[in-house]
């Protein structure tokens, strides 16, 4: 298992204090070797924020030169206080060492290897007594332990620092001697250089796998139709015939986003319930006389088909419009997929929480959903921008400020190493926004796609964000103008542009927002009588869902965009609308009249005119199917 470090103040001073100039490099390699990290708090933050290098030229601040390999979690008030009480002291909420402690059983809680780096002998014999249950070891020891996994030269590095700290935690704790009894600590400190020492030959975890995994592998592999051993199949008794039929699940997925798209989303709803259910009574009938054990074995390897079919129920719904009904079936496949132990599983589900969170403005729970994300991200070696992008944003609407500014350095360095790259993820994380209806948020983002894709000569992603933005443009509301001034700074800290490539983007720029100011202003013609439906879309072409107003009576003004006329309003007094932004309308067989908008629809949604439909069932709202799924999810199917 991979090793988590909480690291407290003390620690960086000893580093700051004695560390040579390279020190970082080793700690890099060293931790994406074994894909370790180092977990701080906020507090951290703030008693080391002017600590310098002493050894190195001109004594950088320390913060700055180790921010992208520190892991900074926000730790709530109450679950400190809380901790303070069950330990029987009292603490203000900024008790940076109890936020510490808090961090590192969380992180037991997720199933984390957790070692407490602290020579705070008392923060030990605290988390002892009230069974915490993470590790704790003195800074001289997790430099030694981190030189074990070294290379030579590393190891040589590292270990002739651990000797320096271990000197400098000796020296105090004797200064102290007449304070307290420092023989426990000195045995603590001495007991957790041996353990490192006795267990360097078991470090490399046991890879055997135990019996009852073999037994889900096997029973997975049944499912997929796969070969299996005779005397496998014996133990497995009659859950292979049980459990065949949720292989459905993921038939039924691949039938639905072959098609790529769907004009009824509701139906593709039922559907999808209807295969769930199916398999759900007949699963549930077969290991119902079946004991406990062996249905466990079943609920674990059912549970990848689980998880994927209620992801997609997921984004079905949330591609409709109920984002509440998108949450449960989201949170379920989060529950499917601790199940399997996916950690991209998980991660995946955290993520598409936090864009719900997002859309209702739950901006502390979006921070906490992105954060584990980015950390389940780590495990894997995946792409971290998306979650810490999506973490700074969050963390600077909720107010705040420091932790934004962590993510988002964090985030700068990986933009910095493949622009090309990056400006294929900040349009995702842009598309994503706008699909959640903040176009606001959506349009900072993509600013930052489009200097990457200028740097990068990438002609044709330029075009395509040029339209993006335009959209986003036409969908941010009179009332969210400027609310985000604060954010664009911190997203401006992502990319740094050079002066040729910045010309360049301002022109861009320029250009999207003269034809958004041209847009926002009122149709040329407008109809009260019948005309056909070509006289408003030119080769009817698809308008794109911006957002859906309903009002008390459950009327229904579709906001929609085109590139050719803008934000206009289409109007659907009966309501029954199923759909979201991002979906697309097409209108077929049918006359449409154009009316100017009011002040007030003008003013809030900055559409140029209200459409109404004569033959509402003319109407069409797409959905993209093939976007229901990711990526990974679409491998599995495939698998």
């Amino acid at each position: 298992m991979a090793p988590v470090w909480v690291v407290d103040s003390n620690c960086f001073i000893h580093i700051a204090s004695m560390a040579p100039e390279g020190f970082i490099d080793d700690l890099k390699k060293i931790l994406d070797g074994n894909s370790g990290s180092l977990h701080v708090t906020p507090g951290v933050h703030d008693e080391v924020r002017n600590v310098r290098f002493q050894r190195w030229h001109g004594k950088p601040n320390l913060l700055e030169e180790m921010r992208d390999v520190l892991l900074t979690i926000p730790v709530a008030e109450e679950e400190v206080r809380g901790l303070a009480e069950k330990i029987g002291e009292k603490a203000s909420p900024q008790d940076v060492d109890l936020s510490l402690m808090v961090l590192a059983s969380k992180l037991v809680h997720e199933g984390r290897s957790v070692t407490l780096v602290s020579d705070d002998f008392k923060m030990t014999t605290t988390g002892d007594r009230v069974n915490l249950n993470f590790e704790t070891c003195p800074p001289s020891t997790f430099l030694q332990r981190l030189a074990d996994s070294g290379t030579k030269a590393q190891r040589t590095r590292l270990r002739s620092l651990s000797r320096r700290v271990r000197a400098a935690e000796m020296r105090y704790a004797i200064s102290r001697a007449g304070q307290y009894d420092v023989q426990a600590k000195l045995t603590w400190m001495v007991d957790s250089l041996l353990a490192s020492k006795l267990n360097l030959s078991d470090v490399s975890e046991d890879t055997s796998i135990s019996d009852e995994r073999k037994l889900i592998s096997a029973l997975i592999r049944s499912i997929r139709g796969e070969n299996v051993k005779k005397s496998t199949l014996n133990k497995l008794g009659n859950l292979p015939e049980i459990c065949s039929g949720v292989s459905k699940l993921d038939e039924h997925l691949s039938s639905l986003t072959s098609d790529e798209s769907s004009d009824d989303i509701a139906q593709e709803y039922e559907k999808t319930t209807a295969v769930l259910a199916e398999v759900l009574e007949s699963t549930g009938f077969g290991l119902a006389p079946l004991d406990e054990e062996m249905a466990e074995l079943a609920h674990r390897a059912m549970a990848g088909y689980l998880y994927r079919i209620e992801s997609a129920l997921g984004m079905i719904s949330k591609m409709s419009g109920n984002l509440s009904m998108a949450r449960l079936h989201l949170s379920r496949a989060l529950h499917s997929a601790t199940l399997i132990d996916d950690v991209g599983a998980e991660m995946r589900a955290m993520h598409q929480l936090g864009m719900l969170s997002l859309a209702t403005d739950d901006w502390n729970k979006a921070a906490i959903l992105f954060e584990t994300s980015d950390r389940q991200c780590q495990t894997i070696g995946g792409n971290r921008i998306p979650h810490l992008v999506l973490s700074g944003i969050s963390r600077q609407l909720n107010g705040d400020e420091d932790l934004a500014l962590s993510h988002m350095k964090s985030a700068a360095s990986l933009v910095q190493a493949d622009k090309a790259a990056a400006t294929d993820v900040l349009t995702s994380i842009g598309n994503g926004l706008l699909t959640v209806d903040c176009p606001g948020l959506a349009i900072e983002v993509l600013d930052e796609a489009m200097e990457c894709a200028i740097e990068s000569g990438l002609n044709d992603r330029m075009e395509m964000l040029a339209e993006l933005l335009l959209l986003a443009n036409t969908a941010i509301s009179n009332q969210e103008d400027g609310i985000y001034d604060d954010l664009r700074q911190l997203l401006d800290g992502l990319n740094d542009i050079e002066e040729a490539s910045s010309e360049e983007f301002s022109a861009r720029i320029a250009d999207i927002d003269k034809k958004a100011i041209e847009l926002s202003k009122p149709l040329d013609e407008t109809w009260s009588e019948w005309q056909p439906t070509h006289r408003l879309l030119p080769d009817n072409e698809p308008l794109t869902v911006l957002r859906i107003d309903e009002d008390e009576g459950g009327r229904i003004l579709v906001i929609s965009h085109h590139n050719e006329l803008g934000a206009i309003g289409l109007w659907l007094p009966e309501g029954g609308v199923q759909a979201s932004p991002g979906n697309l309308i097409q209108i077929e067989d049918s006359r449409v009249k154009v009316a100017p908008p009011t002040d007030i629809l003008r003013d809030i949604h900055n559409i140029r005119g209200i459409v109404a439909i004569e033959n509402p069932e003319a109407l069409s709202f797409i959905v993209k199917t093939d976007q229901i799924l990711d990526d990974d999810d679409e491998n599995e199917l495939s698998a």
